[in-house]
């Protein structure tokens, strides 16, 4: 019985599970205690992460582990697919050469339980994959260019499973993809290419539970030269303190649907701003497959709030609306990992 052991860091925990071809048979969710995250560099949380999934796997029978499978961080822009983890990729990520962030722990997690249990470590549709079209890159402003950093892994994996289930061939059909969770990915899918999406961390979209999204440029500029904010200041409140944890304080999309219930009316109007945009954002990747879709795909934690999937149903009545609730990135990880080890998908080399 084959195994794949995969590993995903968040910001605030480190998610594993252990998959067969057919189940995952184990799942861990260690959190981050708060003096162990670094504001520098997360290389600094390595030692930790790496002793926490140890301690985790202590009693878990690995004998039939065939691969390792860390989550792709940010990374150069790359096309989509399964990348083996080399010494370049992982320097480039201990250096955070593109970007700081928790997921560009997890190649060089996957390559240290890969080493220590003598297997094969991939990572698989890194957050920087971009198969943008070259119309997409333009941004308006000579010497700045439009960016990919999405959720590819989920959405790459739920768009394919979706097909398989209802024998969609995925290379002769286009599909637009939300992700909505901490930050929110809606991208135009045409036959399996990833050819626009906003930049999910930052820059454009949707505000999301923490980031800002898409800005009216006059204030960013008046906020920048205020004085009250370094680059790195401001950068941070954009990603990770705006959207509803600005307006409302809070990141929590269930604690926001408690207090409308409880007849916030600020909380509504925020929430329904929210919905707001990510309905735009939708019409305007439906725009880039000339209106042509075979579904609108909605995925990611806040997939699961009803509110959210009956206003996206009410104002998508002419669009086949799939549902595809939660993060679902273990998963997806898993199911890369199988495939390169059975030979069904190629295995790219990072340089």
């Amino acid at each position: 019985m084959k195994l794949i052991l995969t590993i995903n860091p968040g910001s605030t925990t480190t998610k594993m599970g252990v998959f067969t071809q057919k189940e995952k048979i184990h799942e861990f969710n260690v959190v981050m205690p708060v003096s162990k995250i670094s504001k520098k560099n997360v290389t600094n949380e390595f030692p930790y992460r790496k002793d926490s999934i140890e301690r985790s796997l202590k009693y878990v029978d690995l004998k039939d582990l065939v691969a390792v499978v860390g989550r792709g961080g940010l990374l150069k822009p790359l096309k989509g697919g399964v990348y083996k983890i080399n010494d370049k990729l992982v320097n480039d990520l201990k250096e955070a050469k593109n970007g700081n962030h928790a997921s560009n722990l997890g190649a060089m997690l996957a390559d240290y339980f890969g080493n220590k249990f003598k297997v094969p470590a991939y990572i698989i549709d890194p957050v920087t994959i971009d198969e943008l079209e070259d119309v997409a890159r333009i941004s308006g402003v000579p010497g700045i260019e439009r960016v990919s950093r999405s959720h590819a892994l989920n959405i790459k994996a739920t768009t394919r499973k979706i097909c398989e289930r209802n024998r969609w061939d995925i290379e002769k059909n286009n599909f637009v993809v939300a992700h909505l969770g901490g930050g929110i990915s809606v991208c135009a899918i045409k036959k399996s290419k990833m050819v626009d999406v906003n930049d999910a961390l930052l820059g454009m979209g949707p505000f999301s539970p923490e980031r800002a999204g898409a800005l009216p440029i006059r204030r960013v500029m008046e906020l920048s030269y205020s004085g009250k904010y370094t680059q790195k200041e401001l950068e941070l409140l954009f990603v990770k303190n705006c959207g509803l944890k600005g307006y409302l304080g809070t990141n929590d999309g269930r604690e926001v649907e408690k207090r409308i219930k409880n007849g916030d009316k600020k909380a509504k109007l925020i929430f329904d701003a929210m919905i707001y945009q990510i309905q735009k954002e939708i019409g305007a990747m439906l725009s880039v497959c000339d209106y042509d879709v075979k579904a609108v795909v909605v995925t990611g934690g806040l997939a699961f709030n009803k509110n959210i999937q009956k206003q996206l149903l009410d104002n998508l009545k002419n669009y086949n609306v799939i549902f595809f609730p939660g993060e679902n990135e273990l998963e997806a990880m898993a199911d890369g990992g199988f495939r390169a080890i059975n030979g069904k998908i190629e295995v790219n080399d990072y340089k």
